[in-house]
């Protein structure tokens, strides 16, 4: 997950944007992010593949079943301001709180629709705007002070990922990407 293509500044930007959030909640920086939460707060509704199976039928239970994989989480542009977005719920609850702070992050940024398929009959991808969504949804989940704080107090990835209620794999890129191990062990070299 290269970071170095993030346009200067956004890095700071995502953080005081995640910690904007979190205090409107009323949530601290230590704190577990409840996305439901945030999706009210933002008035972005949420539906799960399983509430559109019933209309949709084997188009969406491919999503599932064996195709789980292909499919976390969408948001869907009605208008300029009116967003849903729609979850898998056959991924891990982890999974589910990442995918969600992704697809809230690109409504935050107020990103750019994407056509869902390229003229190829692959997925359109915008780099950037997937790069700026991952980055922020870190930033939400697990802020940086968070990252300093559990550093500092000798917390494993796994005790990380347990306090916040993402995966391992999420805790483990967030204390790495925000330094925070690096900067404790400075902090008891240097005797404080």
């Amino acid at each position: 997950m290269a970071r170095k293509d993030l346009r200067r500044g956004f890095k700071a930007e995502a953080e005081r944007i995640a910690l904007e959030l979190r205090a409107e909640l009323k949530l601290g920086a230590g704190g577990r992010l409840d996305p439901r939460a945030l999706a009210e707060h933002l008035c972005v509704p949420i539906r799960t593949l399983r509430d559109l199976a019933d209309v949709a039928g084997d188009d969406v239970g491919h999503f599932l079943g064996h195709g789980r994989s292909a499919f976390s989480a969408a948001t869907i542009y009605v208008g300029r301001f009116n967003r849903l977005i729609i979850t898998n719920p056959a991924h891990a609850r982890t999974r589910q709180m990442n995918s969600l702070c992704h697809e809230l992050s690109h409504i935050v940024l107020d990103h750019e629709s994407e056509t869902p398929r390229n003229a190829g009959g692959g997925r359109s991808w915008n780099g950037v705007q997937e790069r700026e969504a991952d980055w922020l949804a870190g930033c939400l989940l697990i802020p940086n002070a968070a990252a300093h704080a559990a550093a500092r107090a000798g917390r494993t990835d796994a005790e990380v990922a347990a306090t916040f209620g993402v995966s391992r794999a999420l805790a483990t890129w967030r204390m790495r990407m925000t330094g925070a191990r690096i900067r404790a062990r400075r902090f008891v070299g240097l005797g404080r």
